[in-house]
């Protein structure tokens, strides 16, 4: 047997998830991921008013309505797997979702499959309102999607001035939450005390994720940067692991 015991597995490990943050198999797993939600969402509410029809025209199981209700959950629940599975490798984060998010995707999908089987009935009547009211949903997902991005996207300006700008100080977490032996990671909120440069004890809570590898104590000791200017705007600080420096470095601990 090949001896590997001069290398840290644990630093090997990270060595690996650094690898893959932004790779193309990575990718193509989120847009796998993505397509099967859609297909799921379709196959779903196509079913649906496959079976409607079978009623109004009192004809046998209509095949396409059969196979939409068996396959659609499984397409929707695996591509789920497929997709938070694939972001987590490409962005790095316990949960985050680069692009559009499986919500946004799969209402498209609830709303193509229901525009496609209310268009087939023979008579629509009041069930053009069901793909209408899907079509909204989906859009509204986007929507908040977008402008989520955007405002991260703004955060984002606004850290790369700070970076330049800021105060950056040593903290100790005051308080994080513990997690459960058989969980993954925590989404939660850290509190850190640091002290401004006018010797001021200040206290911050922030809202983060860490895998289970990554996750600090209470005790910890992390690091923080703010506006010395305006150190009371907790919109301006942002937490990080012991040592941060750059932006990278204070977005790790943030979706």
């Amino acid at each position: 047997m090949k001896d590997t015991n001069t290398t840290d597995p644990i630093e090997r490990r990270k060595q690996q998830i650094a690898r893959q943050q932004g790779s193309k198999t990575a990718l193509l797993g989120i847009l796998i991921g993505q397509a099967m939600i859609l297909l799921g969402g379709i196959l779903i509410a196509r079913s649906i008013f496959g079976f409607l029809e079978q009623d109004m025209a009192n004809s046998n199981e209509p095949p396409l309505a059969i196979f939409g209700m068996v396959a659609g959950l499984p397409f929707i629940i695996f591509g789920l797997f497929v997709h938070f599975g694939s972001s987590r490798r490409f962005t790095g984060k316990l949960l985050s979702s680069p692009g559009i998010g499986p919500g946004a995707v799969l209402f498209m999908g609830l709303a193509i499959g229901a525009w496609w089987g209310a268009l087939s009935l023979p008579a629509m009547g009041s069930l053009w309102l069901i793909p209408s009211i899907l079509s909204i949903i989906a859009g509204l997902l986007l929507l908040t999607g977008i402008l989520m991005r955007m405002r991260r996207s703004a955060k984002y300006v606004l850290l790369t001035r700070m970076i330049k700008e800021g105060k950056i100080v040593a903290a100790v977490i005051t308080d994080i939450p513990e997690i459960e032996p058989n969980s993954s990671g925590l989404i939660g909120t850290i509190t850190v005390k640091f002290t401004d440069m006018n010797g001021v004890d200040r206290w911050v809570q922030k809202t983060g994720q860490w895998k289970r590898q990554d996750l600090p104590k209470t005790g910890d000791m992390a690091t923080v940067l703010y506006d010395s200017k305006q150190p009371e705007n907790v919109s301006r600080i942002w937490v990080g692991p012991p040592g941060s420096a750059t932006i990278k470095d204070f977005t790790l601990w943030y979706s």
